[in-house]
């Protein structure tokens, strides 16, 4: 399984030039990185220009303000789609196969989850030429279940949950019976601790015990938010490797050194 790390990882004053050193010494796979519609085309020169520097590959992309869709006026919510899109366009263009919208749906509200299904399948058209996965990550309280209803209502095998085990936490659902019972939608995993668990105490041999006899064969990141800086990313790659769920790539079966 491969490992990668998004940028906003390291929270302190290191630069994304430092992060990027930081992933790549680490032996971390990819990295994942925040993209914003106003900024995107010098976001991805950037990050295009780090990669290549360190010869770290940007597999997944950000696109946090999708989350805010509903709470838009109607009437100004076709351009924030389209920049929105567009943006996910330029994250395909940058090596993204998989690109992350966070959702915030309440069963209470069902208007909300059609603005984001429309939406949804709006931003799956505009990269339906780059096959880019867009997966709907829970946020803010909204439960797994909730979100994977929402994913299956739009008729695309691109769309896709993106798990986040400790948002579990936040929304009171159980890590572990709802990566099983939704493995089949997930694109991609993030694995953090929750509001008051840290990553060392989440059930990971569990987790991983559940992605092997699921047949997972996607990634994982990382997506720690700390203010100690590089040993909190250092720290959470020996968490990982010790309970199984990662090794970095000369550690893995079938692994040749040129």
């Amino acid at each position: 399984m491969l490992l990668g790390a998004g940028t906003d990882t390291i929270t302190d004053a290191y630069t994304q030039d430092q992060k990027f050193a930081e992933f790549r010494r680490l032996g971390i796979d990819f990295a994942e990185v925040p993209l914003h519609s106003a900024e995107a085309a010098e976001q991805v020169e950037l990050f295009r220009e780090l990669s290549a520097r360190h010869g770290l590959p940007i597999a997944s992309a950000v696109v946090a303000e999708f989350v805010r869709l509903p709470d838009l006026p109607e009437q100004v919510r076709p351009e924030a789609v389209r920049r929105i899109a567009a943006t996910a366009v330029l994250a395909a263009g940058l090596g993204c196969d998989l690109v992350l919208v966070p959702v915030r749906v309440k069963p209470e509200e069902p208007a909300r989850a059609e603005v984001y299904a429309k939406a949804f399948a709006d931003v799956l058209a505009a990269t339906a030429e780059h096959g880019t996965l867009i997966a709907a990550e829970f946020v803010g309280g909204a439960l797994p279940r909730d979100v994977a209803e929402l994913v299956a209502t739009v008729d695309d095998p691109r769309a896709r949950l993106f798990f986040d085990i400790g948002n579990c936490l936040y929304a009171g659902a159980d890590p572990l019976t709802d990566l099983r019972d939704l493995l089949p939608l997930v694109g991609q995993v993030h694995l953090k601790g929750g509001p008051d668990t840290p990553l060392a105490a989440m059930p990971l041999r569990e987790l991983a015990a559940v992605l092997a006899d699921g047949g997972y064969t996607g990634r994982c990141a990382l997506e720690i938010e700390s203010p100690q800086g590089r040993s909190s990313v250092r720290d959470a790659v020996s968490v990982l490797r010790m309970h199984g769920l990662w090794q970095p790539a000369e550690g893995r079966e079938g692994h040749r050194v040129a």
